[in-house]
């Protein structure tokens, strides 16, 4: 369920962004660009309410589109969930939460792609090894091993929950995903942190995939 997609090089107002030729096969943890919030609207800044005038200038900022003067949007910042090339213009409020998202596209998604190894339950209950990982396009759940015959991708989009489970003494010890099966059904995939030497690993990718589904989650309700 790999896809390798053609990406291109735009120019938006805001600067220039690396994105997928189609659409469809982007990854669901991109946004895109807001709408800004034209200029003949706003008399005051969006965050301390100073009045513009000609010395005070109006600034977007990239990742939410509303006006602040300079002072309260000086930050410039990379944004890789929007696929800028180069570092923008951002708020505070949305420098803090950028700053966030960051360290998931810097070190937790490349734990989720590299996989990690987990057991689980087969038919005849016995425990058996399989690697899960994210999909290069980010889009899916891949499995490998011997006892993966029944375990067909997961799509991100598909995912309805993600509980994680803890050992008193191991600590994260599994991770329960429920997901739709189709349009009335949905599934259970319970993966348990496999044993030394891989369970630094496994917990890891178990924190990672949480991560993840509180962002996508976020992105579903406008919460952001």
């Amino acid at each position: 369920m790999e896809s390798s997609c053609t990406k291109k090089l735009i120019r938006s107002k805001s600067g220039l962004r690396i994105v997928t030729a189609d659409d469809n096969l982007g990854s669901p943890f991109h946004l895109n660009e807001p709408q800004w919030t034209p200029d003949k609207d706003i008399k005051h800044c969006s965050d301390c309410n100073t009045k513009f005038d000609f010395l005070r200038r109006k600034h977007h900022c990239r990742r939410c589109g509303r006006i602040y003067c300079g002072s309260c949007c000086d930050t410039r910042i990379g944004l890789p969930r929007m696929c800028f090339v180069d570092p923008v213009r951002v708020c505070e409020k949305c420098a803090a939460v950028t700053n966030k998202e960051n360290d998931f596209f810097e070190r937790q998604l490349k734990t989720l792609t590299n996989g990690a190894t987990f057991l689980i339950h087969s038919i005849d209950k016995n425990s058996e090894s399989v690697i899960c990982r994210l999909s290069s396009d980010h889009r899916y759940l891949i499995f490998d091993g011997t006892s993966t015959k029944n375990l067909d991708p997961v799509e991100l989009t598909q995912i309805k929950s993600v509980g994680l489970s803890r050992d008193e003494n191991s600590g994260i010890s599994s991770v329960e995903i429920v997901y739709a099966h189709d349009e009335l059904n949905n599934r259970k995939l319970k993966l348990l942190s496999a044993p030394e030497p891989h369970r630094r690993v496994s917990s890891s990718w178990i924190v990672a995939i949480h991560q993840a589904f509180k962002l996508l989650y976020q992105q579903e309700i406008g919460t952001e």
